[in-house]
């Protein structure tokens, strides 16, 4: 995908950008007062079909003037930054994301996004050692067939998956639930500048300076899900935000298998009930690549790397 997208100031080009990120922020707004996605039910549907256009029937009294100078202000401080911008409407927007019934408006991103849909990899912040390394070992299998590996640089799995991909000498997207001038957590900080050094991406859905509110990250893997084709579930446990982001997975008809190498420790009662609901056990690559095979993802021929 192309790396640099239009100045976001000039013309019916930017003008655009500028709503969309308007409208962005005052979807994430509402979120915060009332817990609910406004757009997700204009009309009884989704509020923004896959045509990325600016839906008819928007809510009465959306105060668009003032967003939209609150949006202004945003860009300029992003571009300061070195953060991009990609509008739902722009060539630059990952088609899979649009096939999400509640597709981000806008996207923030540092680096590149992969042009082929990515395989996710979730999991529990807590991993045993064992665990840790088999993850680890499974991700840089996926990247030496040419898999881009999707996760949210949270600690843990999503950790390994990241690292792993990064010897797998492939690329990897961290979705985060921050603005992207920071890190989270702020250990990570070397691992994100590796993920960015070696050809792949960071983004977010929220605008720079953004902390790491707690409902964001939730909201932000339906994301991963959505640049994913499918996804690996880890060690985890029934109430966490592994099984948040298993259940969006589901719900969008995405395939999930479950890496069992042992070691699951006492996290083991996710991947237990995903197993009873006849979720595919893995523990290699061309385990992944089999069990996600009718998935089409890809929809290229499998060939090892190196």
């Amino acid at each position: 995908m192309p790396e640099h997208c239009a100045d976001p100031s000039s013309g019916r080009e930017g003008s655009r950008k500028v709503r969309f990120l308007a409208l962005s922020l005052w979807r994430l707004e509402q979120i915060v007062r009332s817990g609910r996605d406004p757009f997700f039910s204009v009309n009884g549907d989704a509020g923004f079909p896959g045509s990325g256009s600016v839906p008819s029937g928007l809510p009465a009294g959306i105060p668009l003037e003032i967003l939209e100078e609150k949006a202004v202000r945003v860009l300029d401080k992003a571009k300061r930054l070195g953060i991009m911008m990609i509008a739902i409407d722009e060539p630059a927007y990952p088609e899979i994301l649009l096939r999400l019934p509640d597709p981000p408006l806008v996207l923030f991103l540092r680096g590149v996004l992969p042009e082929r849909p990515g395989i996710a990899m979730v999991g529990t912040r807590r991993p045993t050692v064992e665990a840790r390394r088999g993850f680890e070992s499974l991700s840089a299998g996926l990247s030496r067939f040419g898999f881009p590996i999707v996760s949210g640089l949270a600690a843990g799995l999503d950790a390994a998956a990241h690292r792993g991909a990064l010897l797998g000498k492939g690329t990897t997207i961290a979705v985060v639930g921050t603005g992207l001038d920071r890190v989270y957590p702020d250990v990570h900080r070397t691992l994100a500048e590796e993920i960015l050094a070696n050809g792949g991406g960071i983004v977010s859905e929220f605008p720079p300076g953004s902390p790491p509110d707690g409902w964001h990250f939730p909201f932000r893997n339906r994301i991963v899900v959505g640049l994913s084709a499918g996804v690996v579930a880890g060690p985890h446990r029934r109430a966490s935000g592994t099984s948040v982001t298993v259940r969006r997975a589901l719900g969008e008809g995405r395939d999930v298998v479950v890496y069992d190498r042992g070691g699951f420790g006492d996290t083991k009662e996710g991947p237990e009930a995903l197993l009873e609901q006849g979720a595919r056990r893995v523990s290699s690559a061309e385990d992944v690549i089999l069990a996600l095979g009718e998935t089409g993802i890809g929809g290229k021929e499998v060939r090892q790397n190196g």
